[in-house]
């Protein structure tokens, strides 16, 4: 393949989009904590209290009696980021779900 393409060895791999690879002898280990991190610097949600679970279980979501969300594209975009981050974090995967049915009208719970 180097004959016919250009090709440069970076050694092994440590980063490559949003994902983190740590190698071992045994094992290969994935993680996105930097990917995370910026995700919440980004929603200005790094000061934040940690929580031991995402969401209230009992928490009813609902478009109607709500106020709608101004900027629609910031949250698409961080219920995207959500979803990407759910390939190391499966945990999160209902609680972003919840969140992305209302992609197409997004409100602001009173």
């Amino acid at each position: 393949m180097n004959q016919t393409f250009k090709i440069k060895d970076l050694g092994n791999l440590r980063y490559f989009l949003g994902l983190e690879v740590a190698r071992s002898k045994t094992r290969i280990m994935v993680n996105q904590r930097k990917y995370a991190l910026e995700l919440l610097t980004d929603a200005c949600l790094l000061a934040c209290k940690p929580a031991s679970i995402p969401i209230d279980n009992h928490e009813k979501f609902s478009s109607i009696g709500s106020v709608p969300f101004t900027d629609i594209q910031a949250y698409r975009r961080l219920i995207g980021r959500l979803m990407y981050l759910t390939n190391t974090r499966p945990y999160i995967t209902f609680f972003v779900q919840q969140l992305s049915q209302f992609l197409a009208k997004p409100t602001i719970a009173q």
